[in-house]
């Protein structure tokens, strides 16, 4: 494969390299958790090679089909993320593979169309945050505002919203607060959060491993499997399994489920795709663990119907943040 694919990237022709193109990008994306293989650098090393002869529509068509692809190089998203707006779109909002530097060096120097891009990111640093309030107009604002990803002190984010209408901001503030308590609550020692006893093994009739090789090969989905553990009383094999597709260390997931409240859950559950009924047989297996009475699971499911997609996976992905902080620094 790559003999033909070097052969096909000296070809001097457009139509060739737009073939090219496009075919990486495909083979790219096949590789999309693939980041350290000889075989994705080279994938990277030719679109690299061809990039800047391309069109600009072709641009576009890479950019989002690459823009979640955390196999693609920082170069290539750098040189996307620089080009004209309708290609670098994709990739300001969402490619993890845009470095910090690069997003800094577009902050400080593109217009508003860019900077909007960038605050609309699941995770926007304190650094690229304040670029973005000294460059940025009133959307571009709002905008980051509205964000929970987005690192922002609480002085600098009431001073965003007062001009915003009171019933919008509020509700941002509310959601604000209530997440930075919550990652509050993820660092202390288990003892000072409020919270049911641990959750112990059960036998089940499918192992979290087994669950795991059926959802990749696509035999089942994550969904199945979590309804099934809750509906077989096993919250802690439910545990292993959002832990991995979450990408949060089993601990923080098992603490977040036998708190006596169900934002931290909820969050992990939705930003992993969980649908309503598999959270409900969630609901009422931690009604019972917890010993609540069942109203209880009915009003976390009713809040759950009113949490945001996109604020449940900003506010998971600055989880993950946090903790790895925290242990840098206990490493150091």
């Amino acid at each position: 494969m790559s003999d033909s694919l070097l052969k096909l990237a000296k070809d001097s022709s457009s139509e060739k390299k737009h073939e090219l193109a496009e075919h990486v990008t495909g083979l790219l994306v096949a590789r999309a958790d693939d980041p350290g293989s000889e075989e994705t650098h080279l994938l990277n090393n030719m679109l690299e090679g061809v990039y800047d002869s391309l069109a600009l529509d072709a641009k576009r068509k890479m950019s989002e089909r690459l823009a979640d692809v955390r196999s693609m190089s920082s170069k290539l998203a750098a040189a996307m993320a620089s080009d004209e707006l309708p290609v670098a779109q994709a990739i300001l909002e969402r490619s993890k593979s845009l470095r910090e530097e690069d997003q800094r060096k577009i902050a400080e120097t593109r217009d508003q169309g860019y900077l909007l891009a960038l605050a609309k990111r699941d995770h926007v640093s304190n650094d690229i945050s304040d670029i973005l309030i000294k460059r940025g107009g009133k959307e571009v604002k709002h905008m980051l505002a509205a964000n929970l990803g987005a690192e922002i002190t609480m002085p600098v984010f009431e001073s965003l919203v007062k001009d915003m209408p009171k019933q919008l901001g509020d509700r941002i503030r509310h959601l604000r607060k209530s997440n930075e308590e919550l990652l509050e609550d993820l660092f202390r020692d288990d003892g000072e959060v409020a919270a049911g006893a641990e959750l112990v093994k059960k036998q089940s009739k499918i192992s979290p491993k087994a669950w795991l090789m059926g959802i990749r090969l696509g035999k089942t989905t994550l969904n199945k499997a979590v309804y099934q553990l809750a509906q077989e009383h096993n919250l802690l094999d439910a545990v292993a399994l959002l832990s991995f597709f979450s990408g949060l260390d089993m601990k923080y997931v098992h603490n977040l489920m036998v708190r006596f409240d169900s934002t931290g859950i909820a969050t992990v559950c939705r930003a992993t795709g969980i649908g309503a009924m598999e959270f409900q047989a969630v609901c009422k297996e931690r009604c019972k663990h917890l010993k609540f009475p069942e109203s209880t699971g009915s009003k976390w499911l009713t809040n759950y119907h009113m949490l945001d997609d996109t604020d449940a996976r900003r506010l998971l992905t600055l989880m993950k943040i946090k903790l790895k902080a925290i242990k840098h620094e206990q490493a150091a």
